[in-house]
């Protein structure tokens, strides 16, 4: 019996063999220049470009991703309707130029139906920017202005995607891929302020410190949650270079916010300042990919992500609430990541 089953694998090798070799009027070299025959010897045409097969799209695919950004925010608190005396705002808050160094896994998977999941989890660390303070009395007197060094900590984030993939394809153009989603994103980032030199103000007369540089004075803790409504389009050109477009409106888009005050003994425990809100954003992407074999690929990409709200700030010892205006935030910056494609599960 085992000997039969070789003689038939044997024969049905040959049998490929001498068919491949024996019908070159039949056979096709993908991906390089050929002559083509009719019947004889004697070529009808000079030689043609054969494109290779298309690459079949992948089934699931994984990679690491490194961003470098820079982002800010800023915002303003507005307690006049607490105290006629201050302010509005009363004070306004710029945390500025903040650096971010961050590691993402990324993760793609697509069924039959192309139906897919994207997303991805990233962290890191934030390092330079400065915090500007500036507070008012009413009639928007400026009482103090300070300036505090950012030093850290750190940024977390994550986006999980959810849509369907639509193909077009041309006869002379690249194949283009459109495809809706649905998602979730979280973005939190941590920065610690330290010192606080005054620029002026009628408390805060110029080149004064009122805390030592290289005291931590104040740590915020901003969380953004946001749901993700938005588009992915694709266009592959040579079966190898493929240019990526991401957009994602953020039409609900929920913050948290801590302060925490830490020369305030006035203000009690920390965290002493907590804010929410309920806003809006958007997100955006754009990057190119090259296809170095067929499982391995490399990306480049630009990156931009805003939000924005307005909502309450407490004062958490004595249960006040006051205005929070205009929290912004926004992180712009590129990346670059390496992706392996599965094309079965």
């Amino acid at each position: 019996m085992r000997l039969d089953l070789r003689h038939l694998l044997l024969g049905l090798a040959f049998g490929l063999t001498y068919g491949i070799a024996c019908a070159p009027a039949h056979a096709q070299t993908y991906g390089g220049v050929v002559p083509i025959y009719k019947g004889g010897a004697n070529p009808i045409q000079p030689d043609v470009y054969i494109p290779p097969p298309p690459t079949p799209e992948p089934s699931w695919q994984m990679g690491l991703r490194f961003w470098a950004s820079e982002g800010s925010t800023s915002y303003s608190i507005d307690s006049a309707r607490v105290d006629s005396s201050l302010g509005s705002p009363t004070s306004v808050l710029d945390y500025d130029g903040m650096q971010g160094r961050t590691i993402e896994y990324t993760l793609r998977a697509e069924n039959p139906s192309q139906w897919f999941f994207k997303g991805f989890a990233g962290g890191g660390w934030l390092s330079g920017g400065s915090l500007d303070d500036e507070d008012y009395f009413s009639g928007q007197v400026k009482f103090s202005d300070t300036y505090s060094s950012i030093d850290g900590d750190n940024m977390l984030y994550g986006t999980v995607d959810i849509g369907k993939r639509f193909s077009f394809v041309t006869a002379a153009g690249p194949q283009i891929d459109v495809s809706p989603f649905v998602g979730f994103n979280y973005w939190g980032e941590t920065a610690d302020a330290y010192g606080a030199r005054c620029n002026g103000g009628t408390l805060c007369p110029a080149g004064t410190n009122l805390i030592a540089p290289g005291s931590r004075a104040i740590r915020n803790e901003m969380s953004w949650y946001s749901l993700r409504l938005g588009a992915e389009v694709r266009a592959k050109f040579f079966d190898r270079i493929t240019l990526i477009g991401d957009f994602a409106l953020l039409p609900v888009a929920g913050l948290y916010n801590e302060d925490s005050h830490l020369y305030r003994d006035d203000l009690g425990p920390v965290p002493n300042i907590q804010g929410d809100g309920t806003g809006w954003g958007y997100q955006i992407e754009a990057a190119a990919q090259v296809d170095v074999t067929e499982n391995w690929a490399l990306t480049g990409g630009f990156r931009y992500w805003y939000a924005e709200t307005n909502g309450t700030q407490e004062f958490v010892a004595s249960g006040v609430d006051v205005d929070l205006n205009d929290f912004t935030s926004d992180r712009i910056g590129v990346y670059g990541d390496v992706t392996y494609k599965f094309f079965t599960f």
